[in-house]
């Protein structure tokens, strides 16, 4: 079985199509901060103490698959020009209180059952994105403080502005805020394609479900390599 995307192979409606026109197209990365995407900060150090089975799944497919991946889709979108835009999650206020009520609510539930702070605002290192694949100059980083972007922050406004189509998508987790993200993403006119390798969550039965379900009825789901053809192919058609 090849998860998701044997499942798709028996779906019988139409799925959506997304064009790729490079000049209007973006690489969206979500999320990977030193709080979630590293295992010795944050949560990933919460993560690890509190499920290791589970952590060392996650821990490994970044380290093995997803890093690798982001960092050839960063050297391709840049050889080409082509726009980055980074999404962090975070509070600004060093409290929260900026926070979306549920992340509050959440959030405070896990610093009472656990006993350790898992709120990291903007400026501290757990919100960093990972160095090793850090924006450059020109690149921008949105923050937000809920799951999806277009609920948290005014990324809408910037990707209208930059002329803006299609998003190829990137990051963690699958099915929490790279998904919600797409999804808002789609409902607002935009194109969209996940990543599916250069993506992870907390466990694989959910990561393929999320791609199902967006590949049926929002967007494309696309491994790297699909995706480095695409924006080939899109580099040598006449404009």
């Amino acid at each position: 079985m090849n998860g998701w995307r044997d499942k798709l192979a028996t779906w019988r409606l139409p799925v959506p199509d997304v064009p790729v026109p490079p000049d209007h197209t973006a690489l969206l990365i979500v999320d990977m901060q030193y709080m979630d995407a590293h295992p010795d900060y944050g949560l990933g150090r919460v993560f690890c103490a509190a499920d290791p089975a589970r952590a060392a799944y996650y821990f490994q497919r970044l380290r093995d698959i997803v890093i690798p991946n982001i960092r050839r889709l960063l050297e391709a979108f840049r050889a080409r020009g082509l726009r980055v835009i980074y999404l962090t999650l975070g509070p600004v206020l060093p409290d929260g209180s900026d926070l979306s009520p549920s992340f509050r609510r959440r959030y405070r539930l896990e610093e009472e059952t656990l006993g350790v702070r898992v709120t990291y605002p903007q400026g501290t290192r757990e919100h960093g994105i990972l160095d090793e694949i850090a924006p450059q100059a020109g690149e921008l980083v949105v923050n937000k403080t809920a799951n999806s972007a277009f609920n948290a922050s005014d990324i809408d406004r910037l990707l209208r502005n930059l002329a803006l189509e299609t998003l190829i998508i990137a990051g963690v987790g699958t099915d929490v805020c790279v998904e919600t993200t797409a999804r808002d993403a789609v409902d607002r006119g935009y194109n969209c394609i996940i990543v599916e390798d250069a993506c992870a969550t907390l466990d694989e039965e959910s990561h393929d479900a999320a791609l199902l379900a967006f590949a049926k009825w929002f967007g494309r789901v696309a491994c790297t390599r699909e995706v480095l053809a695409l924006l080939t192919a899109g580099a040598s058609s006449p404009r």
